[in-house]
């Protein structure tokens, strides 16, 4: 009688583990409910702050735009592209602030128009309170738009600070809202204007009045 090796029994292949989530913050355990404690002596107090810089953007500093702006912006301007396009060109060339230190005419050159339409477009904006022009550089009004960073402390009579001061947009819209050299569209700025009750452009709105009164004429004299 011979005797048989037992056979191990047959194992299943262990399943395939599914890729792990790219590591982040919020899925780590107890990440947003992980207490941060800072013990002050008695009397004293601290403020945090977001930084108003990242890295992760395509410039060093930190952009801000309303949703709603950009939106607006598409439908109110859908007729009127280099209105469009020269909101969109500011929001881009602002500094900290929202200051666009640029003459009509580099406007006009970096937009390839003409610097009449630009002068135009100026206007009709400034009329809504989107921009405003302030010591011969242009300001988008910080509740639409807002670049941070740090801004250079501006020198007055008798006193010696120097250096910069953060952007705040709050501490912005008081100083806006407390200024009364400015145009009361641009500081009292809190709705926009509905794009479906647009009124025509002053040049569009020539345009038809000329084709309604050619219209108007009797046959003989639009062919004479």
């Amino acid at each position: 009688m011979t005797a048989r090796s037992q056979e191990q029994p047959r194992r299943r292949p262990a399943p395939a583990k599914a890729p792990l989530p790219p590591p982040s913050a919020f899925r780590m355990p107890g990440a947003l409910r992980r207490p941060n404690v800072l013990n002050l002596p008695g009397g004293w107090r601290a403020s945090v702050e977001p930084p108003v810089t990242s890295d992760g953007f395509l410039d060093e500093d930190f952009v801000m735009d309303s949703q709603a702006f950009l939106c607006w912006l598409a439908d109110y301007y859908h007729d009127d592209l280099v209105t469009l396009r020269l909101i969109v060109r500011m929001m881009g060339m602002q500094k900290p602030g929202g200051v666009v230190e640029a003459t009509q005419t580099k406007l006009a050159e970096l937009l390839k128009v003409k610097q009449s339409q630009i002068s135009r477009s100026l206007k009709e904006t400034g009329q809504i309170g989107v921009v405003v022009k302030v010591r011969g550089a242009y300001q988008l009004h910080p509740r639409l738009t807002l670049k941070g960073g740090r801004v250079p402390i501006e020198p007055k009579p008798g006193l010696r600070i120097q250096g910069s001061m953060k952007v705040d947009q709050l501490s912005l819209l008081d100083s806006i809202a407390d200024n009364e050299d400015l145009p009361e569209a641009f500081r009292e700025l809190w709705k926009l204007p509905d794009p479906e009750k647009k009124p025509l452009r002053e040049d569009k709105a020539r345009a038809r009045a000329r084709a309604a009164a050619l219209a108007a004429r009797p046959e003989e004299d639009r062919t004479s």
